[in-house]
This record gives structure tokens, C-alpha cells and sequence, in this order.
């Protein structure tokens, strides 16, 4: 779906010199550069680190969010200040750039927070003297990551329902390291990203399944195969369905795995953006192994769950032997 940028500013958090720098101006958006950076890091705020969830209608940052729409500039001043009051208090926390958009997606309209960290980079300078001209090689404090990297947090609010997707970070806060942006800014409990629920997922399962001597292996391929289907068929997992197909028939462990996983903070997940959909199909549809004498595989799982084309073999003597067949050709890329 296209990104319709309207309104944009920028804001400079230096933690250096103190107090935040509020733009009195919008960025130019007839800038193609401006524009192609800004929408790209609002399309990867879509991932599987992504946390869901819908703000509180009578919540300060859903007010400000949607004056936005209206007051754009003094808004985003607002929600920087709002954002910057918990963030400061951290230690350690970086200093960086905030950009708040509004734009329009499928003809909805959502407000973007970006903050984008500081990293050094080099780069040349032109000097004149006496002696002529003089090119030296600077060290800059405040490079931005490029259009093509994430935002190392960032929130997209849709104005019209309140629903939210959010990357966050933990920072130190008087020595304990903490997330803050959901707990102090938005003041909302988002849905655990897809990635934190896979971690669960997969962990609980391994313990289970070595409870009923199932191999690791096959029970860490069958929970990406499970999340690979579950994502493509439904555009979202499910404990009780995940359990179904790793454990089979195997009733006692459903029930254990399903009781544990819940323990364990597991929430269903919401249906997923269609960005996040994509990329969890590549990121799941493929077993990724590491062999105990360093042989690493990556192998689709079409090819996995297919015998004539790869085999484990479990030996006497509790050694596994892994068998690759019917290969027509080997690239050895550099």
C-alpha cells in the first residue's frame, strides 16, 4: 500500500547540550530524498519485532496524536516533549533525532513517531589557507542510519481507531534496564511482537518435548513449520493450533504445552499486518541448522520435510547422521 506523506518536522534530541530542539518549520516534502527516507522507515516499523495494540480514547497521547491531524506542528512538539520527559531519565539513553509524520495509508490516516539514534561516520571537509587548499577527513557525531534500516524506535497511531504498532527499546533507569515507551509515553500494554511469541513458543516446546523424548531438532523445525503455515493460512498463530501440530497426537503434551505457554506470558496474536505476514513467511519458511562439528544448513522446509531429498538418521550410538540426496549440482559461493 502507498504512504502519503502530508505533514512532516523533525526535532533534535541531543543529550549533550540538554533541552530538546523543536523545528518552528515542517520539512519540505517536495524533497524526493525527504520524502523516500521518511516513508521507508515508516514501512519498517512492519516487522516481527513489531508490538500491537489500540491507545486508550481518553489517554494524553491519543489527544495529542489526533490534534496532530488539525495543529500539526505545536502536536508534535507536544508528543516529542511528552516522549522526551520519560526518555531522559535513562542514563544511557542515546542521543538522536525524532521525526513525527502524518500520512495517509488506504485513505486512513495515522500519525508516525521515528527516533533515530546518532552513530559516528566519516567524511571530508574543504578548508582554505595560505598554502592553498586543504581536504581533511572529519569525524561526525551525528549520522543518521540510512533509509533502509529501522528506526531504533518508533510508533504508528491509526487516527481513526487507535490502533498502534510499536518497535521499543529497553534503556537503563537508575541501573535497571527497562522498556519505557509503552509503559510511561503511550501508557498502553501492547500484544507481545510475533518474534517474542515465537521465543515462548519454541522454548516452552523444546522443554515439553524432552519430557516425552521427542528430538530437539524435530520439535524446533516442527514449531517454524507451524508458525510458517498458521501465518500464511490465517495471518496469525494460535497456541492451541501450534500445539496441535507440533505434538500431534500426543494429548498430554498439547495440554502442557498450552497450560505452560500461557505461564509463560503468551497472548494469542491479533491478525498481522500484511508486511509482517510477508516477512514471517521468509523468516519461518526455512529450518536454519547448526551441526555440533560446525557444519551449518539452511534448508527450505519443502526440502526438509521431504526424505528423498534430506534424511536424519538417529545412530546406536546416540550420534545423528545427516543425509543430503539426489543433489544435481554444488555452488560454492565466496
Amino acid at each position: 500500500m502507498d504512504i502519503y506523506l502530508k505533514k512532516a518536522a523533525l526535532h533534535i534530541i541531543d543529550r549533550e547540550t540538554g533541552n530538546p530542539i523543536y523545528s518552528q518549520q515542517e520539512l519540505d516534502l517536495t524533497k524526493e530524498f525527504v520524502r523516500e527516507y521518511l516513508i521507508k522507515k515508516i514501512q519498517k516499523l512492519s516487522s516481527a519485532q513489531t508490538k500491537t495494540g489500540i491507545l486508550a480514547e481518553d489517554s494524553e497521547f491519543a489527544q495529542l496524536s489526533r490534534q496532530a491531524e488539525h495543529d500539526f506542528l505545536p502536536a508534535s512538539e507536544k508528543i516529542v516533549e511528552r516522549w522526551y520527559n520519560a526518555y531522559q531519565e535513562s542514563e544511557e539513553a542515546p542521543s538522536a533525532d525524532v521525526f513525527v509524520a502524518l500520512y495517509e495509508e488506504d485513505t486512513q490516516l495515522y500519525v508516525a513517531f521515528l527516533k533515530i539514534n546518532y552513530h559516528q561516520g566519516y567524511t571530508h571537509m574543504v578548508d582554505s589557507n595560505d598554502a592553498g587548499i586543504n581536504n581533511e577527513l572529519i569525524l561526525h557525531q551525528s549520522i543518521l542510519s540510512g533509509k533502509t534500516q529501522k528506526a531504533d524506535e518508533g510508533l504508528t497511531v491509526n487516527l481513526d481507531n487507535l490502533s498502534f504498532e510499536l518497535i521499543e527499546k529497553k534503556y537503563p533507569f537508575s541501573g535497571e534496564k527497562r522498556l519505557y515507551f509503552s509503559t510511561e509515553v503511550i501508557e498502553s500494554e501492547p500484544a507481545p511482537s510475533l518474534e517474542e511469541s515465537v521465543k515462548v513458543i519454541k522454548k516452552v516446546a523444546e522443554r515439553i518435548g524432552s519430557q516425552f523424548e521427542n528430538p530437539k531438532h524435530d520439535v524446533v523445525a516442527d514449531v517454524k513449520e507451524a508458525v510458517y503455515e498458521l501465518v500464511e493460512e490465517h495471518g496469525q498463530i494460535d497456541a492451541k493450533e501450534v500445539s496441535q501440530r507440533v505434538f500431534k497426537d500426543n494429548i498430554s503434551a498439547q495440554l502442557a504445552f498450552q497450560e505452560e505457554v500461557v505461564e509463560k506470558g503468551y497472548v494469542d496474536q491479533a491478525p498481522l499486518p500484511r508486511e509482517v505476514r510477508e516477512i514471517s513467511e521468509k523468516k519461518y519458511g526455512k529450518q536454519k541448522l547448526k551441526l555440533s562439528n560446525g557444519i551449518e544448513l539452511i534448508v527450505p522446509l519443502e526440502v526438509y520435510r521431504n526424505p528423498e531429498l534430506i534424511e536424519f538418521i538417529n545412530n546406536p550410538d546416540g550420534t545423528i547422521s545427516v543425509t543430503i540426496k539426489n543433489v544435481d549440482e554444488v555452488i560454492n559461493r565466496l
